[in-house]
């Protein structure tokens, strides 16, 4: 599984590091529009041309008014750099990274504590130290958490990193999300690691079904869901960097604040900690020997 991540990362890098460096790159002005068949910068002139018709000059006025905002929007700098971060953090951060990277390496890391020990029926020779069951768990998951951290902030340093400045900004924003995100996936994944077979399958559909699906829900059920309250603060750390453009291109329904979606996510990993500790130290191993 963390192999898989590592390709999924590397070929995810060389895509941003393309994007990013190519004729178009993430910005607004050189994006091309295939409706209009030319890029988005070359709308100005277009315009200018229009009003100058005949056609056109009894309505100077009137056209003048309607293509006003889209001309003030080509010729705010501060609005075109707020639109290419949104756009780099729409598609870089919130779908590669916290909808693919962030949940396999926490769950390829997390779900290993206990499961890789069943897995290479070793579990019983572990069972047999001197420590509470409930020490063990908790052990296990304390010793892989700088494992999943490291290996999801450093796979997000290393694919903002591929996206230039935009990225180095990118991180410097997003980090403290990243982090917390990380943290209630650990938890979750090593309760399942520790207490169901074959971890691994589980904790893919629970990624790619339910955190894909329900977060994305504008109803109360997506409250349930950790990627909600990771993309709450990410929406709100990305509110408080822009200074024209807003958020909502980031499609983050109803986002609780910073403050509330750290306290979730905390609670959680408490109680997926202490479920796991009380599940684990109860339970039997089978088919160990």
């Amino acid at each position: 599984m963390a192999w898989t991540a590592l390709g999924l990362l590397a070929l995810l890098c060389v895509f941003v590091a393309v994007l990013t460096h190519g004729p178009s790159g993430w910005g607004l002005q050189d994006r091309w529009s295939l409706r209009w068949n030319m890029k988005v910068k070359d709308f100005s002139a277009v315009l200018d041309q229009m009003q100058m018709t005949p056609s056109s000059s009894d309505g100077s006025a009137a056209f003048m008014m309607i293509t006003a905002p889209f001309r003030a929007m080509l010729a705010d700098q501060k609005f075109l750099d707020d639109w290419a971060f949104l756009n780099f953090s729409r598609w870089v951060v919130f779908t590669m990274h916290l909808g693919f990277l962030m949940p396999l390496f926490t769950l390829a890391y997390a779900s290993a504590g206990i499961g890789a020990e069943r897995e290479s029926r070793t579990l019983i020779w572990l069972l047999t130290r001197p420590l509470p069951r409930w020490a063990i768990y908790l052990a296990k998951f304390l010793g892989g958490l700088p494992w999943c951290l490291g290996a999801s902030v450093g796979g997000f340093a290393v694919l903002c990193l591929a996206g230039g400045d935009l990225g180095r900004r990118a991180f410097v924003t997003y980090w403290p999300a990243i982090v917390a995100g990380t943290i209630g996936f650990s938890a979750l994944f090593h309760l399942i690691g520790a207490t169901l077979r074959r971890p691994a399958v589980v904790g893919l559909v629970y990624i790619f079904f339910f955190e894909t699906v329900v977060a994305n829900l504008p109803g109360s059920l997506k409250q349930l869901s950790l990627n909600y309250y990771t993309r709450s603060m990410l929406y709100n750390e990305a509110e408080a960097m822009l200074s024209v453009a807003r958020p909502d291109a980031l499609d983050v329904y109803a986002p609780v604040s910073s403050l509330t979606a750290w306290g979730a996510i905390l609670g959680a990993t408490l109680v997926f900690t202490l479920l796991g500790m009380w599940l684990f130290g109860r339970q039997e191993p089978k088919d160990e020997l």
